[in-house]
């Protein structure tokens, strides 16, 4: 047994988990285990935030890019509530991470004191696990109990609140606790051979077939594009994407990867896949609202989903549910192809005649003249002048259908977004943590003038930590989903929809980041050459609140009508 603090346990429980990345803001509640991560300072990086959303984004981005999970530390009642929308996108879409909070003195719990609230039960539904540590003796399980679930399916955040007297108080540790901790991980379980055998029976037999690719098959450990494209070819079936899976199959090469599908991006052929399918095999948890629109397009035939997550248990049952590992699945299904190839001329030739009618839709968005910057031009530009190593980050709004509707992601881990919770305020702070998890990448923000202004003090940041990313912002002056919603469904009724912003070039530069503004093409494309500039850059382009930018309209207005 090894005697030490409450904060030194946390600390090298930590680095056993390989943990190594902290972000977060001191508070009082906290000052101690900050105190104690003075000494692990050279294994362990404690990179300050400006806002306690951002610390848990920037954690969040760190997995999402690199697979290496991040840590937030935040003060107790203010701090932790701030932190919140961060862990909802986290929760919502699968990403493991560890939220440690102060909490109140002990001898002053329950007595609606001076910063309390009561965190474990605002935490309910958002974390995977939430320990509340209020005696050193508690502190070993409850550590490992958190980190444990982490893991389980689904992945998503776990938290740890210690009292604030006791981060320095000892509590005996057995060496072997560290071991096991380190032993932690993702564990892919098992699967039946007559369910991979059904799978393929299904692929086989079916006229159109289609697969789905969920995040839950790509975040966790093990993915292999070139399998999943080999079990596409196979059967000649199309392969489909939702916001979190971009990249599990290469956009830049056409063929049967036709990128994201469902509401807020979809592509038009990925949609009509969608809806024509016979046979659609489901590898992970996102056939959901999103991806059919509110449910509203749904596939004509058989549905099989293979996920281990229990939410896929509470949604309308218009699918067989096979409770297996979506990236085992995937693993047995390779192993199991047999030798001759499946062609289906008739479905890759009906499919192609989709790909080429939105291909055209794409090219008159191109080319559509606009008095202010057209967004697609540029975002087609400005897909040509980024490397392969790209990471994207987006948050939500209309802006982000721009970049899934000309930005290539030829792999896993490039794309990031708050898919599932639709939080605004996710792009700016994934930055930070896109660039600790992928050193060197290009990193590509793209934010609209109503999400960068909830986090727009993580400029601060970026200079301070040295990251590089290219900040694009979308200006319209409004909130344009809601404003075109308003426009197209509610008779013209404008109300609260309309903004005012600064300068942002100019905002940008009183941070220390090259600005620049856009206000026609022509300056657009001057800007591009800002991509490729060493250190961190902000464009903004001026942009015409009544652009519509391609989508599947029909749906997406029958989906918010339903």
């Amino acid at each position: 047994m090894t005697r030490m603090s409450v904060g030194d346990l946390l600390a090298r429980a930590f680095l056993s988990a390989g943990i190594t990345d902290i972000y977060g803001i001191i508070g009082t509640s906290v000052v101690d285990f900050y105190d104690k991560l003075y000494n692990y300072r050279d294994k362990i990086q404690v990179h300050t935030t400006r806002h306690e959303q951002a610390a848990v984004s920037a954690a969040d981005a760190l997995y999402r890019t690199s697979g290496r999970v991040g840590a937030a530390v935040v003060h107790a009642g203010p701090g932790f509530l701030n932190s919140l929308i961060g862990v909802g996108i986290a929760s919502k879409d699968r990403v493991p991470l560890v939220l440690v909070s102060g909490g109140v003195r002990r001898r002053l719990r329950g007595t609606d004191s001076w910063l309390e609230v009561d965190q474990k039960a605002i935490s309910n539904g958002l974390f995977r696990s939430y320990q509340v540590i209020t005696a050193p003796s508690e502190a070993p399980e409850q550590v490992m109990e958190a980190l444990k679930s982490m893991y389980k399916p689904p992945m998503g955040p776990v938290g740890i609140e210690v009292a604030e007297d006791i981060w320095k108080l000892d509590v005996d540790v057995d060496e072997g606790f560290f071991n096991e901790i380190g032993k932690l991980g993702y564990s892919h379980g098992t699967v039946d051979d007559r369910d991979i055998r059904d799978a393929l029976d299904l692929l086989a037999d079916s006229e159109k077939p289609a697969i789905l690719v969920s995040g839950e098959a790509v975040l966790p450990p093990g993915f292999t594009q070139d399998k999943l494209m080999a079990i596409a070819e196979k059967y000649s079936a199309f392969i489909l994407t939702t916001g979190n899976a971009r990249g599990a199959c290469d956009e830049s090469k056409r063929g049967l990867c036709l990128g994201r599908v469902g509401f807020g991006g979809g592509s038009l052929p990925a949609d009509k896949v969608l809806e024509e399918t016979d046979a659609l095999i489901v590898l992970g948890n996102e056939f959901d609202d999103i991806t059919t629109y509110g449910y509203t397009l749904l596939p004509k035939g058989d549905i099989l989903v293979f996920s281990r997550d229990p939410w896929v248990e509470k949604r309308p049952r218009y699918y067989d549910l096979v409770k297996a590992d979506p990236i085992l699945v995937m693993e047995k299904l390779f192993e199991s192809l047999p030798e001759s190839k499946v062609s289906r001329d008739s479905w890759l030739g009906r499919v192609e005649q989709y790909r080429k009618e939105w291909m055209g839709m794409i090219r008159d968005s191109i080319e559509k003249e606009t008095e202010l910057v057209n967004p697609n031009l540029f975002f087609h530009l400005a897909d040509q002048v980024l490397s392969s190593n790209r990471i994207v980050t987006a948050g939500q709004g209309t802006h982000i259908v721009y970049t899934y509707n000309h930005l290539t992601i030829t792999r896993p881990r490039q794309f990031l977004a708050a898919t599932n919770l639709g939080a605004m305020g996710y792009a700016l702070p994934a930055a930070i943590g896109a660039c600790h998890g992928r050193p060197g990448a290009d990193v590509l923000v793209a934010a609209g003038d109503g999400e960068i202004m909830m986090v727009i003090q993580e400029l601060e940041t970026i200079v301070r930590l040295g990251c590089k990313p290219k900040i694009v912002v979308v200006n319209d002056d409004s909130y344009r989903v809601l404003y075109l919603r308003q426009v197209l469904q509610k008779q013209g009724r404008v109300i609260e929809t309309l903004l005012g912003n600064p300068d942002f070039s100019k905002l940008a530069e009183s941070f220390g980041i090259r600005g620049f503004t856009a206000r026609n093409n022509d300056e657009a494309r001057s800007a591009l050459h800002l991509l490729e500039e060493e250190g961190p850059v902000l464009i903004e382009i001026k942009v015409d609140k009544n652009e519509l930018p391609p989508l599947n309209l029909d749906y997406t207005l029958k989906m918010n009508a339903v």
